[in-house]
């Protein structure tokens, strides 16, 4: 003998079930969505780090200041903007390898604070260019 409402309770269990999955698998897409935006914050951050110690560099070679080179650059990239913070840039003429050059640091937010081992000011991201001035150049240039 069949009971009336028994098709209706399995059809009612299948969608449940799809609801379950579909639930578990947006999961994993925001997972993957979030990672994915904050990997190419990363890479943006990083490409304009290494145009930024270009600039100080060659501001340093042609007589200005490394600092406000870089941090003109960097202006254009502010991820503290919503918070009235600036971004940090950190310019110095150090050593690396074989020649002296100019590294910029600035850092990079990190939005999950799950995270604890990573510091809350975010990320740290460091470029180098090198530089080279010379002390007996011609007034004139190569060109004398």
């Amino acid at each position: 003998m069949r009971t009336p409402g028994r098709p209706a309770a399995r059809a009612s269990a299948r969608r449940g079930q799809a609801t379950l999955e579909s639930m578990i698998m947006m999961g994993f897409l925001l997972l993957l969505i979030f990672g994915l935006m904050h990997l190419v914050m990363f890479a943006v951050t990083r490409y304009m780090v290494t145009y930024a110690a270009f600039a100080a560099s060659r501001a340093a070679v042609v007589g200005n200041s490394p600092q406000l080179a870089a941090e003109a650059v960097m202006d254009n990239l502010n991820w503290w903007a919503d918070e009235g913070g600036e971004q940090p840039v950190e310019v110095s003429y150090t050593f690396k390898g074989i020649t002296f050059g100019y590294e910029v640091r600035t850092r990079v937010p990190f939005g999950a604070p799950i995270y604890e081992w990573i510091d809350p000011d975010g990320i740290e991201i460091v470029a180098f260019a090198p530089s080279h001035t010379q002390d007996d150049a011609p007034s004139g240039g190569d060109n004398d």
